[in-house]
């Protein structure tokens, strides 16, 4: 047996294709909402809404003879409905039977002494010169409330609500239960492990009086700090983490609660050489070069005092070279592995920053991974 589109809707629920009419009128396909609301008042002969948007989609439409049937309809089902009765006028105005449509403008004053748009617009009849340009021109948004029911306006907003507060609430749940933890313990068990890591409890986080530091902070500061650095490793910030982390155990913080920071080290796993969150420029760590060891950087330069072993190098990189009075600095490279390198080769450089050689004036780098820029 084969089903046809009129079988489907006689079947549909007894109300839905009323509400599925003026769902797609809100969303303004007209032809849609006219093949529900006609099956809508197929169900139900008496519900004048259905015809009063019947005739509004009609009009938009341009069907005006389907207007002027669906705008009567309603009216024999609801004697003196306002919204019907200014419809069928409109429709009266556009066929130019222009005394049927001032005699129904009449018929709603009467009724509803409060429609300004009719006021004016019989005032603007009593003056105009040109009723053929008046009736061409006339603009049924000026003339009819076109827009949906409120509730089926507010329904996508309601949606949208409901599907919120869904989610916060199970999001409280899931978050608020052990649920979650055993979740992290499953899937990701560094991340699990690290939630448990906190600050000791009931000893000092800063040390009084404490003079010979480099950096300074508050209980409350280190105490962000803590919660900052666990953001920064779920994030995969790890230079961001890094240089936090050096920064407090250069600080004032207490002993206990610099073992504490120590263990959050051990949670930071070498980042993606294309993908590092934060990539310091040479000038920015000779000025506090404690404070960045340890972290990441990514630079190109020349090679230069090239030394070659059977699986090192050692070179000098003069970073950002751009010609001999346009170089950032030298950093001194060690890397393991075989290189086609030479001196003056332009290169990039993957690694980890070791510290600042005073003698030489130079930057340390362990290097991870080198690519060559040509000669």
């Amino acid at each position: 047996m084969v089903l046809t589109i009129k079988d489907l809707n006689t079947n549909r629920k007894p109300g839905n294709n009323r509400k599925q009419g003026l769902k797609w009128y809100r969303k303004r396909n007209y032809l849609k909402a006219v093949s529900y609301l006609e099956n809508a008042v197929r169900e139900r002969k008496d519900d004048h809404q259905a015809f009063l948007y019947l005739g509004y989609a009609s009009l938009f439409t341009g069907d005006l003879e389907g207007a002027l049937k669906y705008f009567r309809g309603g009216l024999i089902v609801r004697e003196g409905d306002i919204g019907l009765m200014k419809g069928l006028a409109y429709v009266y105005l556009k066929n130019e039977r222009l005394e049927d449509a001032i005699s129904l403008w009449g018929e709603v004053l009467a009724k509803r002494p409060s429609e300004k748009n009719v006021k004016k617009l019989l005032e603007r009849l009593r003056h105009t010169e040109d009723f053929e340009g008046f009736v061409e021109n006339a603009d049924m948004k000026q003339f009819l409330s076109l827009k949906a029911p409120f509730f089926t306006r507010l329904k996508p907003y309601l949606i949208g609500l409901g599907v919120t507060a869904g989610v916060i609430i199970i999001g409280t749940v899931f978050y608020a239960t052990p649920l979650y933890r055993k979740a992290l313990e499953r899937f990701y068990p560094e991340i699990a492990h690290l939630r448990e890591v906190t600050l000791p409890k009931g000893s000092p986080v800063v040390e009084q009086g404490e003079q010979n530091t480099l950096y300074s902070y508050t209980d409350k500061e280190i105490a962000d700090s803590f919660l900052r650095i666990k953001k920064y490793i779920y994030k995969g910030k790890v230079n961001a983490a890094i240089v936090t982390l050096n920064k407090i155990i250069l600080s004032n913080a207490s002993l206990p609660a610099k073992e504490r920071f120590k263990v959050l080290y051990t949670f930071i796993n070498p980042p993606d050489s294309l993908a590092i969150d934060y990539v310091p420029r040479y000038f920015e760590i000779l000025r506090e070069p404690t404070a960045f060891e340890g972290v990441y950087v990514l630079w190109n330069g020349r090679v230069s005092g090239l030394q070659k072993g059977k699986d090192t190098a050692n070179f000098d990189l003069l970073v950002s070279y751009k010609g001999d009075d346009t170089v950032e600095g030298i950093a001194r490279v060690s890397i393991q592995g075989t290189f086609f390198i030479e001196n003056k080769q332009m290169v990039e450089v993957f690694g980890v920053y070791k510290g600042y050689d005073k003698n030489t004036g130079r930057l340390i780098l362990q290097g991870l991974i080198l690519r060559s820029l040509g000669p």
